[in-house]
């Protein structure tokens, strides 16, 4: 006699392990909830720690933005190969719906499938090639299983910003002036973990005054600083997906120009400028392109070499400790 054994096909499936590592700004549905609604459309995968021999890496996130919501998934196989989407939604709550159907094609191309969702029940309850289709409110793309490809050919994010800035560390009193700069940060998927977390970024820059004219006894002298600058940022802190904060190290390089006018044997005289601080760069994003930008620098001239007149008089001095504050606008390429 032979008795055979009937079981539902999904319990014949292989259990995945898979680390899953889920991101999210603002008030949208938490990891528990992230997992529980992938859990939802296939059960065949077990989390694991991320970094755990022969398993695949599930990255996703959540960014929510003034208009719009952005999800990126990117899976990472055991050999490193990486495959990465993005999907756009109104909100995040559908970008994160979508992105838990995606992750569970990922695992299992059957997800969500009638007798995956419900192994136990009859088939004439449900059409053997029925598939469970998620909400839909949002009228988010359906999702595509990501196959896998090649690493990606990602550059580094590339901002340049314009600003107005006024200074009282190069001469006595204020200087006013226009700053342009351009910052690199390496891509998400690029480096160790740390290193995409932290978010170091790498800025350089210059920095030109408006003559700054100062009346005197008998005549006047003019001032004229420029500099370039470059600044190191360790790490990058979000604030909800609007704004972003940098504390960096910072240092102005270049020349301060001086010309007398209306005195006797009136004539001009360049120095070599350098100074070293700290600063707090801030970010407030207007659109997903285009961003207001803000500086605050506390810095200690290395140089401080005084000017003066032919008969002695001192002109200015820079101070022991300045500060530079400026605004303005940027875009991100």
């Amino acid at each position: 006699m032979i008795a055979v054994l009937l079981v539902p096909a999904s319990a014949l499936a292989e259990v995945e392990p898979v680390a899953i590592r889920y991101e999210t700004t603002g008030a949208c549905p938490s990891e528990s909830e992230f997992l529980s609604e992938v859990r939802g459309y296939t059960t065949l995968w077990s989390p694991v720690p991320e970094g755990t021999t022969a398993a695949r890496t599930i990255r996703v996130r959540v960014t929510v933005g003034p208009s719009e919501t952005v999800g990126t998934l990117a899976v990472a196989n055991s050999s490193g190969v990486i495959s990465e989407r993005d999907i756009v939604g109104p909100n995040c709550t559908a970008v994160s719906r979508a992105l838990a159907v995606m992750v569970a094609v990922a695992i299992d191309p059957h997800a969500g499938e009638a007798n995956e969702r419900h192994p136990d029940e009859s088939a004439s309850t449900a059409e053997p090639d029925a598939e469970r289709v998620p909400p839909t409110s949002d009228r988010l793309a359906p999702p595509q299983h990501p196959k896998e490809a090649s690493p990606p050919i990602a550059g580094p994010r590339v901002t340049l910003d314009l600003r107005v800035e006024a200074t009282s560390a190069v001469v006595r009193g204020s200087l006013t002036g226009i700053g342009m700069s351009t910052k690199l940060e390496l891509p998400e998927t690029t480096g160790p973990r740390w290193l995409r977390e932290w978010k170091p970024s790498l800025g350089i820059g210059i920095r030109q005054s408006f003559p700054q004219e100062r009346k005197l006894s008998g005549g006047s002298v003019e001032f004229l600083w420029t500099a370039g600058h470059l600044r190191v940022c360790p790490f990058r802190i979000a604030l909800g997906g609007v704004a972003e904060v940098s504390p960096c190290a910072e240092m102005n390089i270049g020349r301060l120009h001086a010309s007398a006018d209306g005195f006797p044997d009136a004539r001009g005289a360049s120095t070599f400028w350098l100074d070293l601080g700290g600063s707090v760069w801030a970010a407030v994003n207007l659109s997903k392109r285009v961003f207001f930008s803000s500086t605050v620098l506390v810095t200690a001239p290395v140089t401080r070499q005084p000017f003066a007149l032919a008969s002695g008089a001192s002109v200015s001095t820079a101070p022991a400790l300045g500060l530079l504050g400026g605004i303005g606008v940027g875009a991100t390429f």
